[in-house]
């Protein structure tokens, strides 16, 4: 059986801990905890986003148009 539904792309922006724009890039920083065999062990993990127009557009419908500028420091920005 075929599904003629189109997939929608869940929103990379929506529910991420850390948010912040570099020069060119959105990042997305996310911490977990892993498994380990006696203990859990925290786990980050940073994955980039090209600036563009329709990221931009995704990134104000989940974070409602304020985000992190830099890596350090409590700078913000509205989109």
């Amino acid at each position: 059986m075929r599904r003629n539904k189109k997939a929608t792309r869940k929103n990379p922006f929506a529910g991420a801990s850390d948010i912040y724009l570099t020069k060119n890039k959105i990042a997305v920083t996310t911490t977990a905890n892993k498994r380990e065999k006696r203990s859990f062990k925290k786990t980050t993990k940073t994955k980039y986003y090209v600036q563009n127009a329709d990221n931009v557009k995704q990134l104000k419908a989940a974070s409602g148009g304020t985000v992190r500028v830099g890596r350090t420091g409590n700078n913000y920005k509205n989109l």
